[in-house]
């Protein structure tokens, strides 16, 4: 898409230069603007402020979408980084009893105490305190397995 806007514009600038040069002498006799009257205007005249004319309102145009696009980026981001958040807070949440889905009609044994659930679960493996990624090490020394920040 990037090349058919090239292209064209080329083609367009080669088609005005040549409307230029082949209408250097002509005059035309009166050119109103509103109410102000312009007499013997040269025609390339009128043609490079219309075209000049034309490209500004197209800039104005293009600032505007980008000045949408980039509020639009700058909500999404912002969704993203929340829901990254509570993605990474998600993780480091201790699996209780209840979390697992075991049936038991015993309050205290639902429920343990924070402590307990904080240390150790059921099949004795002891929890982790931050978020544990996969062991795809591939003995980078240079790459942190957890860097804190976004989730990998």
């Amino acid at each position: 898409m990037r090349l058919l806007s090239i292209v064209l514009t080329l083609v367009l600038l080669v088609c005005f230069l040549g409307f230029v040069v082949t209408n250097l002498d002509t005059q035309i006799d009166r050119v109103t603007v509103w109410k102000t009257v312009h007499e013997d205007v040269s025609l390339h005249l009128v043609v490079i402020l219309s075209l000049l004319a034309g490209a500004l309102w197209v800039g104005i145009i293009g600032i505007g979408q980008g000045v949408q696009a980039w509020l639009v980026n700058r909500r999404l981001s912002r969704e993203i980084q929340k829901l990254e958040t509570e993605l990474n807070y998600l993780r480091t949440q201790p699996v209780t009893r209840a979390a697992t889905g075991a049936d038991s009609t015993d309050e205290d044994e639902r429920a343990p105490s924070s402590r307990q659930a904080m240390e150790i679960r059921e099949d004795g493996v002891p929890l982790p305190s931050a978020p544990v990624y996969g062991s795809d090490d591939d003995g980078d020394p240079d790459d942190d397995v957890y860097s804190g920040g976004r989730a990998v």
